[in-house]
């Protein structure tokens, strides 16, 4: 056996030992956010087939990738935590190979050596995440382009492109990393750019058009992979971005679904008119780039902010984070090679090639990742693809510092000591931000949050307890456990708790069985009946939505919500009539019932009646003041008189 296949093989055990390690605790056990969400996604894949009914939101590979895997081998995370080990051995051997090329046979060795035992990108193998198959595809397709020692072919270039076009289908990232590598082709004597730039650029439109074709035929607009760039781009682009990704203020929660509905719903508010959600990212675009030209020096600070994040050696996560995760596998501290040690030796290391341009595409491929990070904001994951390219800068530096040191030649090594010495300081500095990052009570209440809406009170009081010992003035942690402490005392508590927490995260089916037995046991408080009414409503029980409400409004004649959220239940069954005397209802108990006003004088609008519309919105913008949007369609309907 050949050096590097050891070299990989002893890789691929310790990922094989981090899954075995894992799947016992809460990484392996719930899942987190976007995980769940991909999850989710793909059983509704499976389920209802693979077209679907919304332009996507969230990038499309991922969920279509587990659907295949579940349909293959089940729905156990365990085949997908094996196939991206497998993913992150073939990042090692396409690293190897680009070093071999470039360099020499040592450096692909020491690279792939020091990507085999790297704590980070192990720990996103073992998530169901998109980082490890953007990293893989990525690589794969540099090691088509400059891995091998013979002239690059057609079929190649071709290849090449279809992993760049499955990666923009997980992160759109990679079409800047496909326009640069034109550049390279044009910059390289022995290639013609005609021929072989056509065909890498006709492998990444050969994934992307029908995608971009699906979202035309559903959502009646062209856009790219999802219609959720304008938003990312004002995450990371407005007066209050920190260069990392942070919620903005009018989201409830992180989750996709309630993104997706927050945001559009958010700028049809403040545009005061209904968006479609490319029309909504158009918006958001658009705001993003009103904060860059008002504020241009707020923009240049934040940009310094992102420059920093990007260059630092904390792994900051929008999704799981990488210290929780070595609380729980020890594995992870021992292999402790990451971005810390990567980044001051591949500067160095990138100095000494630069005087021969070896490694000029993988330079561009470094600088597409900048750019994108720069452009919206720097997490671990987005930053994660350029991993490999610091490893084999890395390598050459180390290979560099053997050959003088054999040589006897060790001050010639001063001008890349310096430059490690100097990027040191950036990377290994700890900002106040920075050490908050790494405390991760955060992490700990997320996950107990997720144990204690499955049904695991005692898993998650272990988490909440935690997340306190980290800051015992943890606010949310202190509410969660005075929470759980509560539903011991209380009939059918425990499963109203667990029907508020689907409910707010849309899922309604799993809302209306914890209400249900919430009921069942004894549990007949009005918000338990109204909150069941509503999740019927949601999934299009209308009739037995009915039933709950009309036994509510007898059993509390005065309960203004019942009355409202029955009339919601009419409406959608094509009773506008009954609908309007029950919202008259509502109003008639709490005359300040403002929804209650609003769907009035939609109603009203909607038969005909523009004067009694006029009458009940006027009413209501007296009781809400300096609403621009309802201004706006007061205005609307007065142009129809």
């Amino acid at each position: 056996m050949r050096p590097i296949d050891w070299i990989v093989g002893g890789g691929f055990l310790l990922r094989v030992s981090y899954i075995w390690l894992m799947r016992q605790t809460p990484i392996g056990q719930v899942l987190l956010i976007d995980s769940d969400f991909y999850h989710k996604s793909a059983l509704a894949i499976m389920e209802k087939g693979v077209w679907g009914e919304q332009v996507f939101f969230m990038n499309p590979f991922y969920s279509y990738f587990l659907a295949l895997i579940y349909s293959l081998f089940g729905v156990q995370w365990e085949w997908v935590w094996l196939l991206q080990a497998l993913m992150g051995c073939a990042i090692c051997y396409a690293t190897y190979g680009i070093g071999r090329s470039l360099w020499d046979e040592m450096t692909g060795c020491i690279a792939a050596g020091l990507l085999g035992c790297c704590g980070v990108l192990i720990f996103y193998e073992g998530a169901l995440l998109t980082a490890t198959p953007i990293v893989c595809f990525n690589l794969l397709a540099l090691y088509l382009l400059l891995g091998k020692r013979s002239p690059l072919t057609g079929v190649r270039s071709l290849a090449a492109g279809i992993l760049l076009g499955l990666s923009a289908t997980a992160r759109p990232f990679s079409l800047l990393v496909a326009l640069a590598l034109l550049y390279w082709i044009y910059r390289t004597p022995d290639l013609r750019l005609t021929r072989h730039g056509s065909l890498l650029w006709a492998g990444v439109l050969l994934i992307l058009l029908p995608v971009v074709l699906r979202n035309f035929l559903i959502g009646g607009e062209w856009g790219l992979t999802t219609s959720s760039a304008g938003m990312n781009f004002y995450v990371g682009n407005h007066h209050g971005a920190n260069g990392i990704y942070a919620q903005v203020d009018f989201l409830s929660s992180a989750e996709p679904n309630h993104e997706r509905e927050e945001f559009i719903a958010e700028a049809q508010r403040r545009c005061g008119c209904t968006l479609t959600p490319q029309g909504a990212s158009r918006y958001w675009l658009g705001e993003g780039l009103r904060f860059i030209w008002e504020q241009p020096i707020d923009y240049l600070r934040l940009m310094g902010k992102k420059a920093y994040w990007f260059v630092n050696r904390v792994e900051a996560q929008n999704n799981l984070s990488f210290y929780f995760a070595r609380d729980f596998i020890p594995l992870l501290n021992w292999t402790p090679i990451g971005w810390w040690f990567f980044m001051p030796l591949a500067m160095a290391g990138w100095f000494h090639a630069y005087r021969d341009r070896t490694g000029q595409a993988l330079e561009l491929y470094v600088l597409c990742y900048i750019a994108g990070c720069m452009l919206f904001f720097v997490s671990s994951e987005y930053r994660l693809p350029i991993v490999p390219i610091l490893a084999l800068y890395s390598a050459h530096c180390l290979r560099v510092v053997i050959h003088l040191c054999q040589e006897r030649k060790v001050f010639e090594l001063w001008p890349m000591g310096c430059i490690a010495v100097g990027m040191a300081v950036p990377v290994l500095y700890g900002t106040v931000d920075a050490e908050r990052l790494m405390l991760r009570r955060v992490d700990y209440y997320n996950f107990g949050a997720l144990y204690e809406r499955q049904g695991m009170p005692k898993k998650a009081a272990d988490l909440y307890g935690k997340s306190l010992r980290i800051d015992p003035n943890f606010e949310p942690a202190v509410r969660a456990l005075n929470r759980l402490k509560l539903t011991g005392e209380t009939p059918g508590h425990t499963a109203r708790q667990l029907g508020d927490w689907a409910f707010q995260r849309s899922e309604f089916s799993r809302a209306v069985e914890q209400f249900s037995r919430a009921v069942a046991q004894g549990d007949n408080r009005s918000e338990t009946l109204n909150n069941l009414g509503l999740s019927l409503y949601k999934v299009g029980d209308y009739n037995e939505a009915e039933n709950v409400f009309s036994r509510l409004v007898r059993e509390k004649p005065a309960y203004a919500k019942a009355y409202f959220n029955w009339a919601l239940v009419l409406i959608a069954k094509g009773d506008p009539t009954v609908a309007d005397s029950l919202l008259m209802k509502a109003i008639e108990h709490d005359p300040r019932y403002g929804q209650a006003i609003y769907r009035r004088g939609q109603l009203a609008a909607e038969r005909g009646d523009v004067k009694e519309a006029i009458l009940l919105w006027e009413e209501l913008d007296q009781l809400v003041g300096g609403d621009a949007s309802l201004r706006s369609k007061i205005e609307g309907l007065r142009g129809d008189l």
